[in-house]
């Protein structure tokens, strides 16, 4: 996922901090008052201490030659000791806000993420997870893009520059009181710069990132000749002069801008470092001249160019400004989701009515924004405990039209029925209680084999006996005993003690957990190529075993492989969006039409022998 990184992030940074500040508060009530209590001391400490040192000055000089024990040796005493003080409380301070502020920001990310995850788990139907549009802002909440910030990041972000902040603010002040006006004169100049300072750094580092991944491809011009598996090529086909040349051109092309910005930035940099001399200096000058003319303390000098050299932090832009600036990026599109409940409470509520038969009538349906309809009012009865095979070439509706019956995907016109009971947003959750699938993009969870399975039917996890069941069932408990962790093993090489299943062994997970699912109640098995990975012998011994399991469950069956929907009861032909035969296989070879055609096909390629 790649963020617009065409502009800086947008205006609503301005509000979405102080959304953010009040959000965590709501999150972590004593993390968040602790952290801004921290930022506060970790930036007015300082100002603390360039006081005291000020006030050391000025009691330092007639302390002078006195002797250790005399009241003004005391009172210098005392001012060192606050600095002292003051000054591990600087140190204290700042490494509690910043574990604080961490911990604060980790928290809010895994809230406001928490919140997106709900919010995109509500709808029952899955169109808007398939929306290029809808991903790009599931995207841009977690932080996703050119600069990887999650919402959180802005807070820490935020409490680091309010520490600079209270120190700058305070030392402006100072100066104001050693001279009045010169302190808000001082911060506003350095304010303006750092304004532009931060704007600049943002942009260059956006910038950065894009001519990245574009001298990646010249970097990849420039490798190829050298590179093992194209070398061969190369040298037979002559490509050595078209990749130097090719890498020459794209250099030149993409360093052009780098380079104007590197003047740009070259340039800018040498006004700042003027403008900042220049009110330096006469910062200093007129503090030193004040001094020597008897119209301020010694003191008043030291607290002034202490002051000054405080204020000098503004000028700074570093990864507080990023984080602050995408991290806020990332909560307002965070904030924009809604807070919805859990959508696990929708299950409370069971299927209102037996699962009778399931029809569709007059079911229409185009993906958003597509132009064409993909099923073309489809009529379909399917009797309870009856096995359907859907057939038809690539593109025909048929996975779409199994997501329909799933309560997947909500139609664009008719209507899914089970019984006299349409299948509806008020009751899709429950209807989904009552189906397992094995679909073609089955879903393969790092998790323990015994989770994947188990996921069936989750209220059930604890039945023993019937995971080792239908694993028996699936083709499957050889290989689970034989795991380093037996059931209790990790599907993911990725962790301790794990291991990577082939394509064959998750396929037969996926079959077990439907099997699962069809031992605690579940009313409607929809197979979507359930057998891809498999080998014939191995697919063929699905099937047989599949409708001795499933005997009295409605069954719908997609494939490609006609020797195996030929066991099905019944079988329907798909054609562009449209039901164009419907029979038994016997049937519809008899009828000599679109299935008698393709199943002859089929068969040819496997009789042909080989010349």
């Amino acid at each position: 996922m790649t963020a617009d990184t065409s502009r800086l992030p947008p205006p609503a940074e301005r509000w979405v901090i102080p959304a953010l500040v009040g959000y965590s508060f709501s999150v972590s009530p004593a993390r968040t008052t602790l952290t801004a209590v921290m930022a506060v001391l970790a930036g007015a400490a300082p100002v603390g201490i360039t006081i005291g040192i000020g006030e050391l000055v000025d009691v330092l000089t007639p302390a002078i030659g006195q002797g250790l024990g005399t009241p003004a040796a005391q009172e210098c005493y005392r001012w060192v000791a606050l600095i002292v003080v003051l000054f591990f409380l600087t140190h204290l301070a700042e490494s509690a806000r910043t574990a604080l502020g961490r911990s604060l920001g980790r928290r809010v990310t895994g809230r406001l993420r928490e919140r997106v995850m709900t919010a995109a788990s509500e709808p029952a139907t899955i169109g808007h997870l398939e929306d290029p549009g809808y991903l790009g802002r599931l995207g841009r909440a977690r932080g996703d893009g050119t600069i990887d910030m999650p919402p959180g990041e802005a807070l820490f972000g935020f409490s680091t520059k309010a520490s600079m902040w209270v120190t700058s603010i305070g030392s402006a002040v100072l100066l104001t009181q050693v001279t009045w006006g010169l302190g808000l004169i001082v911060f506003a100049v350095f304010v303006v710069i750092h304004t532009r300072l931060v704007r600049n750094y943002r942009t260059a580092v956006i910038e950065t990132v894009n001519q990245t991944t574009k001298l990646r491809r010249t970097s990849y011009l420039r490798d190829v000749p050298t590179t093992p598996g194209a070398a061969r090529e190369v040298r037979l086909f002559g490509l050595a002069g078209f990749f130097r040349d090719a890498y020459h051109s794209e250099w030149r092309t993409n360093m052009t801008e780098v380079w104007r910005r590197r003047r740009e930035h070259d340039l800018f940099v040498v006004v700042v470092v003027v403008v900042t001399g220049l009110t330096v200096a006469s910062v200093f000058y007129y503090l030193a001249y004040r001094a020597a003319t008897g119209r301020t303390t010694v003191g008043d000098l030291a607290i002034g160019g202490l002051a000054v050299r405080a204020l000098l932090q503004i000028l700074r832009a570093d990864d507080d400004d990023l984080r602050m600036g995408f991290g806020s990026k990332a909560a307002a599109e965070a904030f924009a989701f809604p807070v919805v409940e859990p959508p696990d409470a929708a299950d409370r509520n069971p299927w209102p009515t037996p699962v009778e038969a399931i029809s569709c009538e007059d079911l229409r349906f185009r993906y958003g924004g597509a132009s064409e309809e993909v099923l073309h009012g489809i009529d379909l009865a399917v009797p309870e405990g009856q096995s359907l095979a859907v057939v038809g070439l690539n593109g025909a509706g048929k996975t779409t039209l199994a997501r329909l019956i799933a309560g997947l995907d909500a139609p664009g016109g008719g209507s899914v029925r089970v019984g006299a009971t349409p299948v509806e947003d008020a009751n899709r959750r429950s209807w989904q209680r009552q189906v397992v699938a094995v679909f073609q993009d089955f879903g393969r969870y790092e998790l323990t084999v015994r989770d994947n399975i188990a996921f069936g039917s989750l209220a059930h996890a604890d039945d023993e006996e019937g995971l080792r069941a239908v694993a028996r069932q699936a083709g499957l408990l050889k290989f689970i005993e034989g795991l380093p962790n037996g059931w209790d093993t990790v599907m993911s090489s990725g962790f301790t003690g794990g291991v990577d299943a082939s394509g064959g062994e998750w396929q037969r997970i996926a079959i077990a957990r439907a099997l699962f699912g069809l031992r605690h109640g579940a009313r409607l098995l929809i197979m979507d190529e359930p057998a891809a990975s498999l080998d014939a012998r191995a697919e063929a011994q699905l099937y047989d075993t599949f409708h001795e399991l499933t005997a009295g469950v409605t069954t719908i069956a997609i494939s490609h492989r006609f020797a195996t929907v030929r066991k099905a009861e019944r079988v329907v032909v798909l054609d562009q969006g449209r039901i164009v035969e419907d029979g038994t296989h016997e049937d519809l070879i008899s009828a000599d039409g679109r299935y008698a055609e393709l199943f002859r096909l089929q068969a040819k390629r496997f009789e042909e022998a080989p010349s």
